[in-house]
């Protein structure tokens, strides 16, 4: 970034954002219940290099319930559709202090739950022709939401365009069917885990190139289930390689960059825990809800024609609980 600064720049810097465009100073959209704001198309080439956001919350879900929708380039179906909870690493929605570095909140007002604040995304997001960007509202309040979406209109880009998306995926985790439960909080390290199957899958693209970027995830896990999450290993099947895969981690606690478990709120550049929380009746190490991230910016796993994503749930798979995942990549379909 600071290498480069220096140089002349060859593009447009160029905005869309919700000012009011009879000059008063209500610089804000109202997104009714059930519907969409529509960002004014942008039309490229160009590259979107900053959105910020902030909500003025009507429910205790409004950060589940907001969707950031993004589509590049008339694809059929959008490469972003996910709440800002989640595409903003605080899964669990409740709004925190976020410090990864292309992904970064603010909290500012921590009045009624869910709390208000900023939220900003600097991933760079290129397109041919153009971008759709809409702020939908699942809930049945109006909403309140201020915006920027910051770009360039570049007069052409380098090929070949590789889109960024982001998958959701969740899902409550059961151990496989007629494997004896092992107690909660616990974990038979004996067992074998020989393949990929039952884990649990944070992206499953088959025919695409590109390279994966970074995960959220955000977990809760309740006393009495069986197993232990943060044992599971992570595991990347590239391009349909046979078993076992060429990345396959040691812990979930382990491919977060993180040791011994996730005990504390700790953000930094590439990786972190932005959420954690424990009712009274969670004794266990492993009880509670928990948010963190991992990204892969400067070790992206490319592929070229398949990728898939997975996360053990506890070692051997063992482990109920509740799973909540965000996939971002950059990919092209192939043909």
């Amino acid at each position: 970034m600071l290498d480069e600064l220096h140089l002349a720049k060859r593009f447009e810097r160029r905005r869309e954002s919700s000012y009011n465009r009879s000059g008063a100073n209500r610089d804000r959209v109202v997104v009714p219940p059930g519907e969409a704001h529509a960002v004014p198309v942008l039309r490229g080439p160009g590259i979107i290099r900053h959105i910020w956001l902030t909500v003025l919350p009507e429910t205790p879900t409004c950060y589940r319930d907001m969707r950031l929708v993004i589509r590049f380039d008339e694809a059929e179906t959008p490469q972003v559709d996910v709440p800002l909870a989640d595409f903003f690493l605080f899964g669990h929605g409740l709004l925190v202090d976020v410090n990864a570095l292309p992904i970064q909140v603010s909290l500012q007002h921590q009045d009624a739950p869910p709390h208000r604040g900023s939220m900003n995304c600097t991933f760079p997001m290129p397109f041919s022709r153009s971008a759709e960007v809409l702020l939908a509202n699942g809930s049945d309040r109006p909403h309140i939401v201020y915006y920027y979406v910051d770009w360039e209109r570049l007069d052409a880009l380098s090929a070949p365009v590789l889109r960024f998306h982001a998958t959701l995926h969740e899902e409550v985790t059961e151990p496989p069917a007629g494997q004896p439960l092992v107690p909660h909080g616990r974990t038979d390290d004996e067992r074998v885990n020989a393949d990929w199957a039952e884990n649990y899958v944070l992206l499953d693209v088959q025919g695409y190139e590109g390279h994966y970027v970074g995960t959220g995830l955000s977990i809760a896990c309740r006393p009495g289930d069986p197993g232990k999450w943060w044992e599971g290993d992570d595991m990347f099947i590239i391009d349909d390689e046979p078993w076992p895969p060429r990345l396959h981690g040691t812990g979930m606690e382990d491919y977060f960059n993180l040791a011994w478990g996730f005990r504390r709120v700790d953000c930094r550049p590439e990786y972190g825990v932005t959420y954690l929380d424990k009712d009274e009746d969670d004794t266990n190490q492993i009880d509670g809800r928990f948010s963190m991230y991992r990204l892969h910016l400067s070790d992206p796993i490319p592929f070229r024609r398949s990728l898939i994503a997975t996360l053990e749930h506890g070692h051997a798979n063992d482990c109920r609980a509740a799973f909540r995942s965000v996939a971002y990549w950059y990919g092209r379909p192939l043909g």
